[in-house]
């Protein structure tokens, strides 16, 4: 390894050119993980990233912007390089459609450009740039920010860069993460607590499922020896379940390994490592089948606030794979995917019930008219149709006057569940409050719109509450259907024709379908 003075700093662009290149910069990366994931504050965090960048492939000028997902922008958060510029640039915001970064974000990808003269993504930062790398930090298909690097010459980034970066960017989302996840939810921690310790940690969640994978490509990048799984603890059965992993067997993914049993069961039972040299010793007889070949294994706990979160598994087809380095690689990702996976839990139910309405599980009014907004755009891209439908329960308060509230909240969840029985997978379902309800139908004609709106309309006709006689309980609803973009061409004009239409569905006797072009 090459010692760190300046003497004796060689970049790693020139040396993954000659024999033993690569160790130095697989060396130099893991130095750089480490580095980034001890700092105090999210600033230090920031500025050790472009640091670490800097070690790793020199540059001349960086900008790290941190993503926004709410208002889809970029937020320039640290700068290197710039001059006269830096002062403009510092804290400047972009959107997620503009320039090479903001291509990084929508894509996911990274994207180097040799000459930006030829390329019109490119958005000037520096006047005198000629090239570009664009590198997103990515966790599990979330983006948390970029690293954009320029400089003055033509074709100055190099397929290595962009690889050493798009592994230190992994690494710089998790601790970004982190740090965002920790702001977002401190006032919220307390009365989430309770959720979550009745939650169960499992691969159920899907958006996590994304995560745990990502976390596995980092491992894989830095101990490729290894081939590595994440398993998670559900604490009501007491078992590990495989969530996510690489070159496992099938059935391994069906396994429900008890606490205590295993390699796995007994690194979450005593959250101790537990290694195994060699799987073929007379004492592993107690190995639960992994990856095909196995021959020896290595489990590091996850844990979090004192509680185990799951195990980190790592196998190899050769015996005495994992020495001291391995070990110490593995475990420094097992606690930090033990700290981000605990924050993702908190974050995805903080999102789940800042979009959700609590009675009926339908998503609410704001994030409807959000999805709205963004699927009109979508549509209006590449040209597709779109239905709107609006309903309203007709003499609804009948209902909670003559059976009382409870029923009424009956009825309306068993809405929900017709609504969302009534239409395809793709489609969107939402209270908008009260007994008011909506449908966005993407990519849906005319005729299939109206057999919804008729369907969803007879469903309501037939609902049955238990308990109460079918023929003591009338159900109807009016209904109005608009479509994009004939009926209107952004979210209110949308919402504003199918909801002219419904209440003439009202006007007009209600129990009805009507479209918003007949009125």
């Amino acid at each position: 390894m090459v010692a760190p003075d300046k003497n004796n700093e060689v970049k790693l662009g020139r040396l993954a050119s000659v024999p033993g290149g690569e160790i130095v910069a697989l060396s130099a990366l893991y130095e750089a993980t480490q580095a980034i994931g001890i700092r105090a504050s999210l600033e230090e965090t920031l500025e050790e990233v472009l640091n670490q960048a800097e070690r790793l492939i020199g540059f001349e000028h960086a900008a790290l912007m941190l993503y926004d997902e709410y208002s889809d922008t970029l937020k320039v958060a640290a700068l290197r390089g710039y001059g006269d510029q830096r002062d403009s640039l510092m804290r400047s915001v972009l959107s997620s459609n503009e320039g090479l970064s903001g291509w990084a974000v929508q894509s996911g990808q990274a994207v180097r450009v040799g000459d930006v003269r030829l390329d019109s993504r490119y958005r000037e930062g520096l006047p005198e740039a000629r090239s570009n790398m664009a590198v997103p930090l990515v966790v599990g298909g979330q983006v948390a920010g970029v690293i954009n690097v320029e400089s003055e010459r033509t074709h100055a980034f190099s397929q290595e860069h962009e690889k050493l970066l798009t592994v230190l960017g992994a690494q710089a989302g998790l601790a970004i993460l982190a740090f965002k996840t920790q702001e977002a939810l401190r006032g919220r921690v307390a009365q989430l607590e309770a959720l979550h310790r009745i939650s169960k940690l499992s691969s159920e969640a899907g958006a996590l499922g994304v995560t745990l994978n990502q976390m596995l490509e980092v491992a894989q990048e830095v101990v490729p020896e290894a081939h590595c799984a994440i398993l998670l603890l559900d604490h009501e059965k007491q078992v590990l379940r495989l969530a996510a992993g690489e070159g496992y067997q099938a059935a391994a993914r069906y396994l429900e390994i008890p606490v205590g049993q295993g390699v796995t069961g007994r690194c979450a039972e005593t959250k101790k490592i537990q290694h195994i040299c060699d799987l073929q010793a007379p004492d592993a007889s107690h190995y639960i089948p992994g990856i095909p070949g196995a021959r020896c294994e290595l489990a590091l706990p996850m844990v979090g606030e004192s509680r185990t979160i799951g195990v980190l598994n790592a196998e190899s087809t050769e015996p005495n794979a994992f020495g001291a380095t391995e070990i110490q690689t593995l475990s420094l990702i097992a606690n930090q995917a033990a700290a981000v996976i605990r924050s993702g839990q908190l974050l995805e139910e903080t999102r789940r019930l800042a979009i959700t309405d609590g009675l009926t599980g339908l998503h609410n009014r704001r994030h409807f008219i959000r999805q709205l907004g963004e699927n009109i755009v979508r549509a209006a891209r590449y040209q597709e149709t779109m239905a709107l439908i609006m309903l309203d329960l007709d003499h609804f308060k009948a209902v909670n006057d003559q059976f009382g509230h409870h029923v009424g909240d009956r009825v309306l969840e068993l809405l929900a569940v017709a609504l969302q029985e009534s239409v395809r997978d793709s489609d969107r379902a939402a209270r908008l409050g009260g007994e008011e309800f909506a449908l966005l139908l993407l990519r849906c004609d005319r005729s299939l719109a109206v057999a919804i709106a008729e369907r969803v309309r007879e469903r309501i006709r037939h609902l049955s509450v238990e308990g109460i006689p079918d023929s003591d309980i009338d159900l109807s609803a009016s209904i109005g259907v608009a479509f994009f973009p004939e009926d209107g061409e952004d979210p209110k004009q949308l919402m504003k024709a199918a909801d002219d239409a419904l209440y003439a569905a009202k006007r007009t006797g209600r129990d009805r379908v009507v479209l918003a072009e007949s009125i």
